[in-house]
Parts: C-alpha cells; structure tokens; sequence
C-alpha cells in the first residue's frame, strides 16, 4: 500500500503543510479521514451550488457595439 496523497496543516500554523503518514485505503490514493473530507466537501459543494440555466445563457444573443472602434484609416 501506498500513503496518502493528501497534505495536513501543521497544528498551530495557517501556512505550513506536512504530507499525510497514513496508508492509502485500498482502491483509493487518499487514506480514510481524507477520503471521506474530500467526498464531504464535494458532495457540499454540489448540495450548495447555484442553479444555472445554461441553456438559456449559452444561446442568449449579445448586443453588438455600434460605430468603430479606435482611430480611423486615414
């Protein structure tokens, strides 16, 4: 078995990481604790984001600006 992918803050630092120790859960690149925070904050994520309707956003036609733009060819 391989370790975890994931990195941990130092306890007491915002800024410090030290690679997890723990071994990877089988099947996976993240031990337990990790796997399941990842899977948490993804499934939060999802759960929380914004509803889009892209259909209408991808085909809505844009104005197109009048008059030229810069200098003119003289």
């Amino acid at each position: 078995m391989k370790r975890c992918w994931a990195y941990q803050a130092i306890t007491g630092s915002r800024s410090a990481w030290v690679p997890c120790v723990r071994l990877a859960e089988k099947g996976s690149r993240f031990c337990s604790r990790h796997a399941r925070a990842i899977e948490g904050a993804v499934l939060g994520a999802l759960m929380h984001a914004e509803v889009k309707d892209e259909a209408v956003t991808l085909y809505e036609e844009k104005p197109r600006p009048s008059g030229r733009r810069g200098k003119s060819r003289v």
